[in-house]
C-alpha cells in the first residue's frame, strides 16, 4: 500500500478495507504505508460547502447511470460519517484515510455501529469539479463511484480557505 502525494489532487480510496493510491499530478512523492500527510493551512477554521457536496453526489449518481446503475441515495448518518471525516482532516491538518492517531477507516465505520459492506474516497484538492476528474480518472477511485453493491452515499466538503479543500465520499451497501 503507497500513499502518493502530487501538486493538482491528491486521492484516497479504501475499497473494502484496503487503501489504494492515486495522483493526478505532474511530480509525486510516495510515503509507505497509510499513514496521515501533514498538511500546512491556511485558515484553521473549517467550513462546510453543502452546495459542493450536493454537486458531488450529483456527479457520481451521473457517472452511475452511464452504467445503467441505480443513483445512490444520500444517507444522513453517512453524509455525518463524511463530515467528521473532513472535519477532522481540516482542524487537525493532515489527509488521510488513517488519522494520526491510527484510527482507520474501518475503526471509524465501527464506531458509528456502520458494520456494513463500504468504501471511502478523500480528496485535497481547490474545485469540487478537480476532485471529481481525479476520482474519475483513478481505477480504485472509479470503481467506489460506480461499484453494484452501494446503495447509499454520504458526501462533505469541507475548505480552511484558497483552495485548500477535503472532499469526502462514503459509500455503503
Amino acid at each position: 500500500m503507497k500513499i502518493v502525494v502530487g501538486l493538482a489532487s491528491v486521492l484516497l480510496a479504501t475499497t473494502a478495507l484496503n487503501a489504494h493510491a492515486l495522483v493526478a499530478g505532474a511530480w509525486s512523492v510516495i510515503v509507505p504505508g497509510d499513514v496521515p500527510i501533514k498538511i500546512a493551512l491556511v485558515d484553521p477554521h473549517p467550513r462546510s460547502l453543502a452546495g459542493d457536496a450536493r454537486r458531488l453526489a450529483n456527479a457520481v449518481n451521473h457517472e452511475r447511470a452511464k452504467h445503467g446503475l441505480p443513483a445512490l441515495r444520500r444517507d444522513a448518518t453517512l453524509d455525518r460519517v463524511a463530515y467528521a471525516k473532513a472535519v477532522d482532516m481540516a482542524a487537525r491538518g493532515y489527509f488521510g484515510h488513517t488519522d494520526p492517531n491510527g484510527v482507520t477507516f474501518s475503526d471509524r465505520m465501527q464506531a458509528w455501529h456502520l458494520n456494513v459492506y463500504a468504501t471511502e474516497n478523500i480528496a485535497f484538492d481547490a474545485s469540487e469539479r478537480g476532485a471529481q476528474t481525479a476520482f474519475v480518472q483513478s481505477p480504485d477511485h472509479y470503481a467506489s463511484q460506480i461499484d453494484p453493491r452501494v446503495q447509499k452515499v454520504g458526501v462533505a466538503v469541507v475548505t480552511v480557505g484558497k483552495g485548500q479543500t477535503f472532499y469526502v465520499e462514503d459509500f455503503s451497501g
